[in-house]
């Protein structure tokens, strides 16, 4: 049983993260109860595990850590398990007051989890890139790339569209 403090920490970290997480999972996994439960595997593993973190201040972001590797467990069974021939089944409903999120879910994952990280969640480069495991550059480049992704997305519909 970990101690009161570490204990302590781990429960304002999930309760300071959990709609993070949700939306994380959400994103990447585009089924709520998927979702669901790669965050409450992520809560557990960390719980689990919590004895060998070091650093009490990067909980959040191990937390985090924990939950996109849960959602990739998660897209690795479900390509085990199903051809995935009806994906529209799997994306999100579409909100008219943020089109930008349709065109976000139409990018690679390693563009599209550092955006949500940072305009969803507003962390910062050293945020994400201690949460993906690569150096701050990387993600400033990733980061610059999605977006130009993202307007010539747009630029195209608009063009085809008017």
């Amino acid at each position: 049983m970990p101690s009161d403090t570490r204990r302590d920490s781990f429960l304002k970290a999930v309760e300071a993260r959990k709609h993070s997480m949700y939306r994380v999972a959400l994103m990447m996994l585009r089924h709520p109860a998927d979702a669901e439960d790669a965050v409450s595997d992520a809560v557990e593993i960390t719980w689990r595990r919590l004895h060998s973190i070091r650093d009490l201040e990067a909980l959040p972001a191990y937390l985090m850590r924990s939950t996109i590797n849960a959602c990739h467990a998660v897209l690795r069974k479900r390509r085990r398990e199903t051809a995935m021939n009806a994906l529209e089944q799997y994306l999100p409903p579409v909100q008219e007051e943020t089109p930008v999120w349709m065109y976000l879910g139409n990018l690679k994952e390693r563009y599209r989890l550092p955006l949500l990280l940072r305009f969803s969640e507003n962390m910062s480069d050293r945020q994400i890139a201690q949460i993906l495991k690569v150096p701050r550059g990387t993600v400033s480049s990733i980061l610059s790339r999605g977006l130009k992704m993202l307007r010539e997305q747009i630029e195209k519909e608009e063009k085809g569209c008017g």
